[in-house]
C-alpha cells in the first residue's frame, strides 16, 4: 500500500505527529472529529467528513483509522490552528479540566453559560474560540495550545501550584477569615465581605500583563474592589492614578471605596454589588 493510501489509528497518528495518544484523542475531540460515548470513541459527522472510518480487528475490536492526508491537516500541524479544550490544557499542566475552567473563569476569560462555558472578550483576545457540543448543544471553549505560556495564565498556574519554599515574616492586620491585611480599613472591608458570605481574594494581581495589585477580587463576578484612602504621598497618588487608568483601559469591573464610606459599608457595598449582579 502506498503512503497516500495508508491509514493510521489515532495512536499511530499521534506517534507520527510527535504527540502522546492522550493528547491526540483530546485534540480530535476538541476539533469535534470524535466523541466519547459508552466508554468508546465514536466518529462524529465532522470526523467522517475528514475521512475517518472504523476498522474491525479480532485482536483490538473496533477502532478509528485516519487517512495519510491527516498527517498534514492544517488543524493538526499549523501553529495557529493547534486548538485544544480545557481537557487538553489539563493534560499539559497536570490539572483536571474542571480546575482549568475554574482558573480561566477566575481570570475572566470564560464565564458559566447554559451548563457550559462561554468565552468572554478577554478570552477571545487570549485566543479562545467558542464551540458547541453537537449532541447536547452545551457550549465550551477551545484554546491555542500555546495559551499555557500566556504570561497571565502562566502566572495564575504558578500561583495555584506554588509550594512554600521559605518562611517569610509578614506584618499587618489579620481579618476574621485569616487574611493578612495592610490596614485597618482593609480589615473592615474584608470582614464585611466574609460575613456577607462573598468569596473574595485579597491583593490579587490584575489579569493583565502589566503588574498591578488590586485590594480585593470577587472571582464569581469578575469584580475588583479598591479602597482609596486619604494619603498625600506622591508615590501613593501616582500608583492610584496608574491603577485607575488600567481599570479603564482594560474595561475591568471595579468598585471604588473612599475613607468616608467605611462607616457606611452596609449601605454602600450592597448597592454597589447589585450593579454587578452580586446579591448579599
Amino acid at each position: 500500500m502506498s503512503d497516500n493510501r495508508k491509514e493510521y489509528s489515532t495512536s499511530a497518528l499521534a506517534k507520527k505527529l510527535g504527540k502522546s495518544s492522550r493528547q491526540m484523542f483530546s485534540e480530535l475531540e476538541a476539533l469535534g472529529w470524535i466523541r466519547r460515548e459508552n466508554e468508546q470513541w465514536q466518529l462524529t459527522a465532522k470526523g467522517e467528513f475528514e475521512q475517518g472510518r472504523y476498522r474491525d480487528s479480532d485482536r483490538f475490536g473496533r477502532y478509528i483509522v485516519w487517512p495519510a492526508a491527516t498527517l498534514s491537516h492544517r488543524a493538526l500541524v499549523s501553529p495557529e490552528d493547534k486548538l485544544t479544550s480545557a481537557k487538553g490544557l489539563g493534560l499539559k499542566t497536570d490539572l483536571p479540566a474542571a480546575r482549568i475552567n475554574q482558573l480561566l473563569a477566575e481570570l475572566g476569560w470564560i464565564k458559566p453559560w447554559l451548563r457550559g462555558w462561554q468565552v468572554t472578550e478577554a478570552g477571545q483576545i487570549a485566543g479562545g474560540l467558542q464551540r458547541e457540543d453537537e449532541r447536547s448543544a452545551i457550549p465550551y471553549v477551545v484554546w491555542p495550545k500555546a495559551v499555557v505560556d500566556h504570561p497571565v495564565l502562566a502566572r495564575t498556574l504558578k500561583a495555584f501550584k506554588c509550594r512554600i519554599a521559605a518562611i517569610t515574616q509578614h506584618s499587618g492586620c489579620t481579618a476574621m477569615d485569616g487574611h493578612l491585611m495592610r490596614s485597618e480599613a482593609e480589615v473592615m472591608i474584608d470582614n464585611w465581605l466574609y460575613l456577607a458570605g462573598i468569596i473574595h481574594a485579597c491583593h490579587r494581581p490584575l489579569p493583565i500583563e502589566t503588574h498591578a495589585i488590586a485590594d480585593f477580587y470577587l472571582p464569581q463576578a469578575q469584580l475588583f474592589i479598591e479602597y482609596w484612602g486619604v494619603d498625600s504621598d506622591p508615590g501613593y497618588l501616582s500608583e492610584k492614578m496608574r491603577r485607575k487608568e488600567l481599570y479603564q483601559q482594560f474595561d475591568l469591573n471595579l468598585i471604588e471605596l473612599k475613607e468616608e464610606e467605611l462607616d457606611q459599608l452596609d449601605e454602600v457595598l450592597p448597592k454597589a454589588l447589585r450593579r454587578f449582579g452580586v446579591e448579599c
